[in-house]
């Protein structure tokens, strides 16, 4: 079978793990309404037209922060660039389109191909934006779409399956997809922004400390990370309600993910400064 792989870049919140989602029609990438939610660049496995693709869900780059880990999330979303056959840069209705095009010279200077996809086209019915973004990337064309109401889809399957017929050449050292750990990670991380909703910083993070198999049961064991006392308490939450909470919406996406039974056990630990902590940034597979 043949091998494409197409990365996925753009700004936090433009949809991109929402995109794999709806590709895949399997809840594999986790999705907030948070910024910076995706952390670190995760492989889809994708079968179209007797293709198989690789979807590389990329963390969104467009960050101030200069410690560790933001440096991390920076080089995660460009080191694909130069390895991928075709690149989707997606985006949304906004005021200004520099980040857009920063990404774009990026993208020119390694001569890539690639697609401009707006995202949430529903939301500039009047075409507001429309203009703006012609004239400040400085092109004549580009896909609107709308993953949450299912438009322009088929256009945009239609064009990928373009360059995948005009692509002969045989892919070979693919990134390893066996994401299954890191998947599990984004989940419960995903389940912690679900619930505690504005009480909890995104800066929490979530550690697999053991998985496997007993009594016909997935067992995974986790620690969420915070950086003060004062977040794990509200993790934890009264008589232990929103630990309890957390554990199980996460238990629910991970056997939908896995498709097995799950017992899931979630620890919460105080790490002061984690973000800057290059052995723990390491083994949360955020840093190589």
């Amino acid at each position: 079978m043949k091998k494409f792989r197409i990365l996925i870049l753009g700004k936090s919140n433009v949809g991109k793990s929402s995109l794999v989602n709806y590709l895949k029609d399997n809840h594999t990438a986790l999705v907030s309404n948070k910024l910076h939610s995706t952390r670190v660049s995760i492989v889809h496995d994708y079968n179209y037209n007797n293709t198989n693709i690789e979807l590389i869900d990329t963390p969104g780059a467009s960050i101030e922060n200069t410690n560790l880990l933001s440096q991390a999330m920076k080089s995660h979303a460009t080191k694909h660039i130069i390895d991928s056959d075709l690149i989707i840069l997606l985006t949304q209705p906004q005021k200004k389109y520099n980040y857009e095009m920063k990404i774009l010279d990026q993208i020119n200077e390694c001569n890539k191909k690639y697609l401009l996809c707006v995202n949430k086209i529903d939301l500039d019915t009047t075409e507001k934006f429309k203009n703006k973004l012609l004239d400040d990337l400085d092109i004549d064309y580009y896909l609107a779409i709308s993953v949450k109401n299912s438009i322009g889809i088929d256009d945009l399957l239609s064009r990928i399956a373009k360059y995948i017929n005009s692509d002969n050449s045989i892919k070979k050292n693919h990134i390893n997809t066996n994401n299954e750990k890191i998947t599990i990670q984004e989940l419960i991380r995903e389940s912690i922004f679900n619930k505690t909703n504005e009480e909890v910083p995104y800066e929490s993070a979530v550690c697999i400390r053991k998985t496997g198999i007993k009594n016909n049961s997935y067992v995974v064991s986790a620690d969420i990370i915070v950086s003060k006392n004062n977040h794990k308490k509200i993790i934890i939450g009264k008589n232990g309600d929103m630990i309890k909470n957390i554990g199980i919406l996460s238990r629910e996406k991970i056997e939908a993910f896995i498709n097995k039974k799950v017992h899931l056990s979630l620890f919460v630990v105080v790490r002061e400064n984690w973000k800057n902590d290059t052995d723990l940034l390491k083994e949360l597979g955020y840093i190589d």
